[in-house]
């Protein structure tokens, strides 16, 4: 009896701790030059970020021209990592998917930054953008975000999980990951081409050439962000905890491309209507439409969070069930 009582505790200290974790993660400034911002666009919060502020759950930096920030991301005041915020860059930092998450995640919805991750903290750290997905647990790489709708990961040492809608693909250092808003992708060896800065400017090139044709391709993006209650259910019919686990956590990620997508789209469509305001009139439409499509995907966003949600709280019970019948059963055959 007593035996069981002490597995118990043990086991509640290790959901107290991950309730720790997803509280004590801070993304501090502790280096910048120039200017930047700290915001919360739904309630149309700005406020300047200086050394020392911290970037919060919901919140975005956005870097202007000729500035550079320097990110320090800790847990419990130990330092895991740091990311560089070049100039004309906007990330969000997401929020914990459940109570128990102690993932950390980030989405990328305008240009590119550079992360360096501690190896062996314990942690799983994902980068998003509107196509892919980037998980590590220690290592350093480069995700950009161009206006033409694509993405590259650059990895410089260590591995890179990368996850789209149609596939997963480990990356090795000296590769890098390229999909375009069409989700085709390709793996290459990294080349002057695959510079962060060289990838930025020829997305810029190709949306500005026919900066309309961008604007609608952006649209059909934004209409074409899935969603689907038949391909979000998940059936815990079987007691294969680590198949389970997968299937939550592909959703999860699907998610979290969901939201960098209509973000990241919509921030570049108002991006170019304002980069040509002297057609006022065929930029009204463009306007009034993309914010159209941008608020009905908030809505489905918001039904497919409250679906990840309560699957990764259902699992979770089942899984602490499990895990305390495979225990006690374990301890009564040692008797």
């Amino acid at each position: 009896m007593i035996n069981r009582i002490f597995l118990i505790v043990i086991l509640f200290a290790l959901s107290f701790s991950n309730i720790l974790l997803s509280q004590d993660i801070s993304f501090k400034v502790t280096g910048i030059s120039g200017i930047a911002f700290i915001e919360k666009t739904d309630i149309n919060k700005s406020l300047r970020a200086f050394r020392g502020s911290e970037v919060h759950n919901e919140y975005r930096l956005r870097t202007i021209s000729n500035t550079q920030v320097e990110l320090t991301l800790s847990r419990r005041g130990d330092k895991i990592g740091e990311i560089i915020v070049p100039q004309n860059t906007i990330i969000l930092v997401n929020p914990p998917i459940s109570k128990d998450d102690n993932t950390i995640s980030l989405s990328l919805l305008e240009g590119y930054i550079s992360v360096n991750i501690i190896k062996d903290i314990g942690a799983s750290i994902e980068i998003h953008t509107a196509n892919t997905s980037s998980i590590v647990k220690g290592t350093e790489f480069e995700v950009a975000f161009a206006e033409n709708g694509s993405s590259i990961v650059i990895l410089k040492e260590g591995n890179v999980d990368v996850v789209t809608d149609n596939d997963e693909t480990i990356l090795n250092p000296r590769e890098a990951y390229i999909n375009t808003i069409d989700n085709n992708y390709k793996v290459v060896n990294q080349n002057s081409d695959s510079d962060p800065i060289v990838f930025l400017n020829r997305g810029e090139e190709d949306s500005r050439e026919d900066f309309l044709y961008t604007i609608e391709n952006l649209m059909t993006a934004m209409e074409n962000i899935p969603y689907s209650d038949n391909d979000n259910f998940i059936s815990f019919t079987s007691m294969e905890m680590e198949e389970n686990e997968k299937k939550i956590k592909e959703l999860e990620l699907k998610q979290q491309r969901m939201t960098a997508a209509n973000e990241g789209y919509y921030n570049t469509i108002i991006k170019l209507i304002n980069l040509n305001s002297d057609k006022k009139n065929e930029m009204t439409s463009y306007a009034r439409k993309s914010l159209s499509i941008y608020m009905a995907n908030q809505r489905a966003i918001t039904k497919m969070n409250n679906t990840v949600y309560r699957t990764r709280e259902k699992f979770d019970r089942i899984k602490r069930k499990f895990d305390e019948r495979m225990n006690a059963s374990a301890y009564d055959n040692n008797q």
